[in-house]
C-alpha cells in the first residue's frame, strides 16, 4: 500500500476514532444527566433524549466502519475453511465485490436521505435531519474505502489457507 494511501487511512482511523469515543462521552453524560434531572429534582430535560438517539445513529454508523475496518463482523466460516486456498481467496474477492456494490448502493441512497431528511427539524433541538442521515453516505463512502483496500490484499498476498 503507497504511503499516502496509508496516511489516509491512518488519519481516517484516527478521527473516527476520536469521534466515536467523544460521541459515547457525551452520550453518557447526558443521560447520566438525565437520570440525575429525572430522579433526583423531577425534571427531566425534554431535549436529552433525542439527542442521545440521534447521536446513537451517527455511534452505530461509525462502529460499523470499525468493524470492517478491524474485519470483525459475524463471520459464517464453516464451508469456506474446508475450500482451497484459491477458492478461498475468489470468495473473498466475490464478497468485497459484494460489500462494495452494497455500500455504493447506500451512499447514493443516502445522498437521497440526506436531501429529504434536510427538510424536516428534530422535535426538541435545532438540528436539521439531514445532518443526522449525512451519517448513512459519510460510513459507506467509508466502508467502499476499506473494501477496496481489502480487494487489494486479496491479490497481492499469496494464497493462505484459513484456520
Amino acid at each position: 500500500m503507497s504511503s499516502l494511501v496509508e496516511r489516509l487511512k491512518r488519519g481516517m482511523e484516527t478521527v473516527i476514532d476520536w469521534v466515536l469515543v467523544s460521541a459515547f462521552i457525551v452520550v453518557f453524560v447526558i443521560a447520566l444527566y438525565q437520570v440525575v434531572m429525572r430522579y433526583v429534582f423531577s425534571n427531566p430535560p425534554i431535549w436529552s433524549e433525542e439527542l442521545i438517539r440521534l447521536m446513537f445513529v451517527w455511534i452505530c454508523y461509525l462502529g460499523w466502519t470499525v468493524a470492517t475496518r478491524n474485519k470483525t463482523h459475524i463471520q459464517i466460516t464453516a464451508l469456506v475453511t474446508f475450500l482451497p486456498p484459491t477458492a478461498q481467496k475468489v470468495l473473498k474477492a466475490f464478497n468485497c465485490l459484494l460489500v462494495i456494490g452494497f455500500s455504493v448502493f447506500m451512499v447514493w441512497f443516502g445522498i437521497k436521505m440526506v436531501e429529504v431528511g434536510s427538510r424536516g427539524m428534530a422535535v426538541t433541538l435545532p438540528i436539521n435531519f439531514g445532518l443526522v442521515y449525512l451519517s448513512v453516505p459519510i460510513a459507506n463512502a467509508i466502508i467502499v474505502f476499506y473494501q477496496i483496500l481489502d480487494l487489494v490484499d486479496v491479490f497481492r498476498k499469496p494464497e493462505e489457507v484459513r484456520s
